[in-house]
């Protein structure tokens, strides 16, 4: 090992060591709340899985964390304000004590769990839990505002702002509750609504963080998704699995599926294959946003054609993106009604992993929800001790290869099914 590297790794186990051991001695991590994993640990500080493992027992050696068999790490109960206060220097009563953290969360859609099918609110639902675990592992507590009450008259349509409590009541309502910070879940919104955030709330004086399915203008912080690396592994996928075309379904316009194309085509360029190998399905189209019933019938009638298509080129390996497992859904049902199998006559990948995709073997990649409640939280902690570095996030998301990609290998390398 070069002295370089071990300069670097003593670095990083410091660095890591330093920040647990700061928010533990600040309060923000209160005695008995349980640490993260290392395998967690190790992601959210980007260093390697020994180098937390080192941080981790160097603070267990110090007394200010301790293990308890097969439940995990803890902050060490033993571990006071006056002790904290003599360590640090610092006048703790200046920030907020574990007890009086309180987050305030607030949705820009409806979150409906009766129904299943609807991915805004899956997604909703798990970031809004990784935020209270985040805030309840630092000792504090969550208030979540309904901007839907059912007294305001029925949600009728897909995005329906029409019948919510507007955002800057719904902000000012967390004020009143004595929130220390405020997160704004934006997953699958249809339209930014970081202006009316800015003009209700002070940022400077209380944290707020936007999480969104897309990157939003400053000043707000943020955490969101990059469409551009999504449609990059849709692609890079179905190359390593030995596609020979891409087709990418485009029945409508949206900025982040033009971004998606972009990344497919990145991922074409860094294989080395020619941009030839993907095609736009259909070539031109009339400007139109997505919607959910038109649109999946404007599919259902447009595939057909392209699966004739595919049928002229037998030889072909052919894999086929769609905008969002709806719309990949809308495809199986067509093939099945042209005797095609998902698979075995071309590859199929979608987007969300709804809860249809894993029954169906849909190979769909996956927007990072629960880590984007991860950091959000972690900001937001951050911000409430003072620290405003790092208040831009964006994350990548997550691939899930299954059976509408896989049996195309075995199809043509004579393995058996």
């Amino acid at each position: 090992m070069s002295d370089d590297h071990k300069v670097s790794r003593s670095t990083a186990y410091q660095r890591v060591e330093n920040d647990i051991r700061s928010r533990i001695l600040s309060g923000v991590l209160a005695p008995g709340a349980m640490l993260a994993s290392r395998h967690n640990l190790a992601r959210e500080y980007g260093v390697a899985l020994s180098t937390a493992q080192q941080a981790v027992s160097n603070l267990i050696a110090e007394g200010l964390l301790e293990t308890v068999d097969r439940k995990g790490t803890f902050v060490a109960q033993n571990v006071g304000a006056t002790e904290r206060q003599a360590v640090t220097g610092q006048n703790l009563s200046e920030a907020p004590t574990p007890g009086e953290l309180r987050l305030g969360i607030v949705s820009t859609a409806l979150i409906d769990p009766s129904v299943s099918a609807d991915v805004g609110s899956m997604w909703a639902r798990l970031a809004i839990r990784a935020l209270e675990q985040a805030f309840s592992a630092a000792g504090g507590s969550t208030y979540f505002f309904d901007r839907y009450p059912a007294n305001r008259g029925p949600y009728t349509r897909g995005f329906d702002d029409g019948n919510a409590v507007q955002m800057p009541a719904a902000i000012s309502e967390l004020r009143a509750m004595g929130v220390s910070a405020i997160a704004v879940v934006g997953l699958c919104d249809s339209r930014d609504m970081s202006d009316e955030v800015i003009s209700a709330v002070d940022i400077e004086e209380i944290p707020v963080v936007y999480l969104s399915w897309h990157e939003i203008p400053p000043p707000l912080a943020q955490v969101y998704y990059d469409n551009r690396y999504a449609g990059y592994q849709a692609a890079t996928h179905l190359l390593r699995s030995g596609y020979s075309r891409i087709v990418m379904l485009r029945p409508f316009e949206e900025q982040w599926l033009d971004e998606r194309i972009e990344g497919a085509k990145s991922a074409l360029r860094h294989a080395g294959a020619p941009q030839r190998m993907l095609q736009l399905f259909p070539q031109a189209i009339e400007r139109s946003p997505y919607l959910v019933r038109g649109t999946i019938a404007t599919v259902k009638a447009m595939v057909p054609t392209l699966l004739g298509q595919l049928q002229q080129d037998p030889d072909s390996r052919i894999g086929i993106i769609a905008p969002n497992d709806d719309i990949a859904y809308a495809v199986v049902e067509a093939a099945g009604h042209a005797g095609l199998v998902i698979g075995a006559d071309f590859g199929l990948v979608g987007f969300d992993d709804d809860a249809r995709s894993c029954s169906l073997g849909l190979t769909t990649v996956r927007p990072p929800v629960e880590e984007m409640g991860e950091e959000a939280g972690r900001l937001l902690l951050r911000a409430l001790r003072g620290e405003k570095q790092g208040l831009h996030v964006r994350l990548r998301s997550h691939l899930i290869p299954r059976a509408s990609t896989f049996n195309n290998l075995a199809a043509h390398s004579g393995v058996e099914k």
